[in-house]
């Protein structure tokens, strides 16, 4: 019977320990963690984003509503300043009204200009000009006093109140604020002009006077800026700007402003263009957006606790749905542990299910097939016991086979060396005890000397083959070079005139084949020197073909030799003589092609192909 996987168990029935809460939020342990930390990530990024979009939009709404309202503030503080200058207009003409031009009282116009200065203490400069444009009189000394007879203006305020900003034209002067009115003459004389000066702090005075008067508990600044934007009045850091300077200081400023034309009575026409200016009101920005700060600070935190509690409980209720997914992978890995051998299908029809039966299947495929490959290792094991054992037998037998293999080398060896010369010296002696006793006695001082040479030559040859079969000379050389080599002393022992056609590549023949081909090529050159009495010896080596530079398989090559010797018939050969044996043997064990091409009296042909 199947038991549930709402709590799995071990195979011995102990329930596993439970898992640290840390280790069950970690989403590359578990999927429900996953889950829940993928719907927290995308809770955060929407509150990100409606936050800031909600940020964005209360900005731009508190922003919009500051300005309109530091733009209302502004037209309230001009037109309390453009009230107070028109004050001033007003009192100075009804004063210029009673003062008509009259040359013979000239002498007290230094008196009225000082009783209209006690009148109105804020005008802190008067003047009088006639309408010839001289000074009548004035309260105090004037920078560039001489310069304003001449100003375009002065002409206007003979026919209507005039507000000017006088700039002075020496070094580190200020403008001065000049308001101008006419004084009417008698007997058709030109009219004059009533000039007074108002100073900055006055205008600095009112400006604090109507930010008081305005003010709504709200810390805002009012600043003054002529007709080039230099800032004629406000605070210390806005005076400080040269004319037309960010009053916005970048952005941490909100501004509104309005213009302000003072002009005179509603009778008396346009004001100077001198005197329109403009009145700002500026508002730091981090206080003005202040709300909309705190109102995003605000959205942003709950959507964040909010998405935070989302994704806690998407962790809860995805670890309760896959709780029998979570123990169906307990139990997998148990199974890759080896503690277990199978899993149990979970109830019910849907994707835990089916993967519980498509895990079981492939859990019973891997059993199945680990009982097979455990079955085919022991198969293997006996296999590889019993090959070993005649690997080990074939090893024997080609230590045998080397041992015979040796000992035909020797034999050969012997046969090449000893056994010519202990049968030529048998055949001396022999002869010399048959004939020895009809010789005389040069003669038989003769044969023994022939004796002595062929016992010294069979000596010399006896210690050449050993010096040979010691010598490692091909593996060192390859086989060109020794063939070389061989056919040198053969020229050098013999009369006979050597030709060799060897090809290059035979240098990288260096293994026990190429040794074996040079022995045969050197039986036959003695063959040749002992038997055929040949007068022109030629060896060529080449290969067969073109060698397969991607091939592993050996190139084929063909070695012959030739010579215009007595010749022989080589299905006759004597008792006794085992050279062309030696050959043919050793051209088997090569698995090489040997052919051998002679007749009497036609010299003799021998032709070996190989595998290089």
């Amino acid at each position: 019977m199947r038991r549930s996987l709402i709590q799995p168990t071990d195979p011995d029935g102990v329930p596993p320990p439970r898992e640290p809460w840390w280790r069950r939020l970690n989403p590359w342990r578990h999927f429900a963690a996953a889950l829940g930390w993928a719907m927290f990530s995308l809770v955060v990024v929407g509150a990100l984003l409606a936050a800031e979009w909600a940020a964005s939009e209360a900005e731009r709404q508190v922003a919009a509503a500051a300005r309109v309202r530091l733009q209302q503030t502004a037209n309230q503080a001009a037109d309390a300043l453009l009230t107070q200058l028109q004050l001033r207009l007003a009192a100075m003409r009804a004063t210029a009204a009673q003062w008509p031009l009259q040359p013979e009282r000239g002498a007290d116009w230094q008196a009225r200009l000082a009783a209209l200065q006690i009148q109105q203490p804020e005008l802190g400069w008067l003047g009088a000009i006639d309408g010839q444009g001289r000074w009548l009189a004035a309260t105090a000394a004037l920078q560039d006093a001489d310069l304003l007879p001449g100003q375009a203006w002065l002409a206007r305020a003979r026919l209507a109140p005039v507000v000017v900003l006088h700039r002075s034209h020496a070094q580190g002067a200020l403008d001065t604020l000049v308001l101008a009115v006419p004084m009417m003459a008698r007997e058709g004389a030109a009219p004059g002009v009533l000039l007074a000066q108002l100073p900055w702090l006055w205008l600095q005075a009112e400006l604090d006077a109507q930010l008081r008067a305005i003010g709504d508990g709200t810390p805002v600044e009012l600043l003054l800026t002529g007709p080039g934007g230099q800032v004629l009045a406000g605070p210390a850091s806005a005076r400080a700007l040269p004319p037309g300077g960010d009053l916005s200081a970048a952005g941490r400023y909100l501004l509104g402003h309005a213009s302000a034309a003072p002009a005179a009575d509603a009778g008396a026409g346009q004001a100077s263009p001198e005197a329109v200016w403009q009145l700002w009101v500026r508002e730091a920005a981090a206080q003005a957006l202040a709300p909309a700060r705190q109102t995003h600070r605000a959205v942003l935190m709950g959507v964040l606790v909010v998405g935070l509690l989302a994704a806690l409980a998407a962790v809860v209720v995805a670890r309760w749905l896959l709780r029998r997914l979570d123990a169906l992978a307990r139990q997998a890995q148990q199974v890759g542990q080896g503690r277990r051998q199978a899993v149990d299908i979970p109830t019910g029809r849907d994707e835990v299910h089916v993967i519980g039966v498509t895990l079981a299947q492939l859990i019973g495929h891997w059993q199945d097939e680990k009982a097979a490959l455990t079955r085919l290792n022991a198969d293997l094991d006996a296999r590889v016991a019993a090959r070993t054992a005649r690997i080990e037998r074939l090893a024997q037998d080609a230590r045998h086979a080397a041992v015979t293999r040796e000992r035909l080398r020797l034999a050969r060896g012997l046969h090449d060396t000893l056994a010519h010369s202990l049968m030529a010296l048998l055949t001396q002696i022999r002869l010399m005890r048959k004939l020895g006793p009809s010789w005389s006695r040069e003669q038989l001082d003769a044969e023994l000397a022939d004796t002595e040479t062929l016992a010294a030559s069979g000596l010399a040859e006896a210690r050449a083959a050993i010096g040979q079969m010691r010598d490692a000379g091909v593996h060192d050389n390859g086989l060109g070079p020794e063939l070389q080599a061989l056919l040198q002393r053969f020229a050098e022992r013999s009369a006979a005139q050597v030709e060799a056609h060897i090809d290059a590549a035979a240098a990288d023949l260096v293994d026990e084949r190429a040794a074996m081909v040079l022995a045969m090529a050197r039986e036959a050159l003695r063959n040749v020197e002992r038997h055929a009495g040949a007068h022109q010896v030629s060896l060529s080596l080449a290969p067969l073909d073109a060698p397969d530079a991607g091939g592993d398989a050996p190139a084929p090559w063909r070695l012959v030799l030739r010579d215009d010797g007595c010749g022989f018939d080589p299905g006759a050969i004597p008792d006794g003589h085992f050279g062309l044996v030696g050959l043919r043997e050793q051209a088997q064990q090569l698995g090489a092609t040997l052919h051998i091409d002679s007749a009497p009296g036609q010299g003799c042909r021998v032709q070996l192909d190989f595998a290089g």
